[in-house]
């Protein structure tokens, strides 16, 4: 009786200890549990606010390269004829490309003098054509191109732009861990505008076209004669050939190639009127004319600089764009991108052939001249100088389907690829059509070798992305 009264006291005295410990230990883990949890927990959250910030600091990343690219590109347009001016902008498209704040102090702009190498050593028979660092530059060669600094303001001459700098992103999540700001780090782009140490894909012929009739003042002509000296400044003999067309025809007087033929009659034939009408055939490296048009002694810096305004004749566009198209077709290099640079500052009203000039059907021969060209895959860039869409600028022919329409109307429809632009609105020039336009208005003609330039650039594709790092 004792015996079974101390082992059931036993058994209840040995079970109760068990079963209060076992309720201990399991509160214990799951107190444990509860903090592990809360700091797995704040873990994920603060990897997930890292995650989050770090995306927009890619997002930066992407950004900032995009903005570097667009300002390098935007500069280097300019920064033969204005260093001071194309650093500025280059400092202006990246802060206008980048969507986030980025201080002026943290853009570095600097530039650069790109040649050709060959067998890892500097082309430096391409100094100073190219580009010129000055006495003494050290050259870093990179495949078949080689750098060196280049610094305008001491008088050298540099090809290339390079503007870098860090964009820093504000945390939105990562606060919480004490991280507030990220940075990109700097980051550098680089542009390159000319012959870049190396020739580009495809060489360019190009013929100008220069209206010099009696509607272009001396101070127009002075225009034209600037703009005409710009392209021939800004491209490269041994990458680009050029050639010289006039309104009216040409003869040579006292030396000079390009001064007006007044007499009646024309010449349709290429055989007798070629040279009339392009007295400068394509001239650059191994071109019918063999020079570097850039020196100003050449052939062609003397012509664009003796040429003189005609008298009577009207304009006839549809003749010098048939003569420069014959030019093209048989002088051009097989593998050239053709084109032709048309500057008119009126509407057409004379014509090489009997039938339209009879039926005075100007406007329709000086299209058919560019569609004829275009057929034979001639890239036509026109640029309306001081045109309008009032009477007289409005094409006086009889019939077909020129009758009442406007000069600017006729040039937007010869170039290649352009749409019927009208007038001269001031978006026309940065529309990336073949169509240009000026007005004659006070101070603005000055700018005729700007659009000169934009043209050139568009058809050649002159500056590009490089790589100086």
């Amino acid at each position: 009786m004792n015996f079974r009264h101390w082992a059931r006291q036993g058994t209840i005295s040995n079970r109760a200890p068990d079963a209060h410990g076992t309720d201990r230990a399991r509160a214990g883990q799951s107190g444990q549990t509860l903090v592990l949890f809360a700091i797995f927990f704040t873990v994920i959250l603060g990897a997930a606010a890292l995650v989050l910030d770090q995306g927009m600091l890619r997002k930066a990343n992407y950004d900032l390269y995009n903005a570097l690219d667009a300002g390098a590109l935007a500069g280097v347009s300019m920064l033969k004829e204005d260093p001071v001016e194309a650093e500025r902008v280059a400092r202006e498209y990246v802060q206008r490309n980048y969507p986030g704040d980025l201080p002026d102090s943290d853009i570095d702009v600097g530039f650069r003098c790109i040649i050709g190498a060959e067998n890892g050593i500097a082309r430096t028979s391409d100094v100073p054509l190219v580009c010129d660092p000055g006495p003494g530059a050290v050259w870093t060669v990179d495949g078949d191109t080689a750098y060196a600094t280049c610094t305008p303001g001491l008088d050298h001459v540099c090809n290339t732009l390079v503007v870098s700098g860090p964009a820093t992103v504000d945390y939105t999540f990562a606060r919480a861990l004490g991280v507030n700001k990220g940075s990109t780090g700097a980051r550098t782009a680089a542009a390159c505008k000319g012959a870049c140490g190396e020739p580009p894909e495809i060489p360019v012929d190009l013929v100008m076209i220069l209206d010099r009739t009696g509607s272009m003042s001396g101070v127009d002509t002075d225009n034209a004669r600037r703009a005409a000296n710009s392209v021939r400044k800004e491209y490269d003999p041994r990458m680009q050939w050029i050639g010289l067309s006039l309104l009216h025809r040409s003869q040579t007087v006292d030396g000079c190639l390009t001064k007006a033929n007044n007499a009646d009659g024309w010449s349709i034939e290429p055989s007798s009127g070629l040279r009339e009408w392009v007295p400068i055939g394509l001239t650059g490296e191994g071109a019918i004319f063999g020079q570097d048009y850039t020196s100003d002694s050449s052939v062609m810096a003397k012509a664009i600089g003796c040429f003189n305004n005609s008298s009577g004749q009207g304009t006839d566009i549809a003749d010098p764009v048939r003569m420069a198209t014959h030019e093209l077709e048989t002088y051009s290099r097989p593998n050239a991108v053709k084109a032709i640079l048309l500057l008119s500052d009126g509407k057409p009203n004379s014509s090489a052939d009997p039938q339209v000039k009879l039926w005075k059907n100007y406007c329709a021969d000086a299209y058919a001249a560019a569609e004829a060209a275009k057929a034979k895959g001639i890239e036509i860039y026109t640029v309306g100088f001081g045109l309008n869409v009032e009477q007289d600028h409005i094409c006086q022919d009889l019939n077909g389907d020129w009758k009442d329409k406007s000069a600017p109307d006729l040039l937007a429809a010869m170039a290649t690829a352009s749409a019927n632009d009208n007038g001269c609105p001031g978006t026309e020039n940065d529309d990336g059509d073949n169509y240009f336009c000026l007005p004659k208005t006070s101070g603005a003609s000055t700018n005729l070798s700007d659009v000169f330039k934009k043209a050139v650039e568009q058809l050649s594709g002159h500056s590009r992305l490089v790589n100086v790092e």
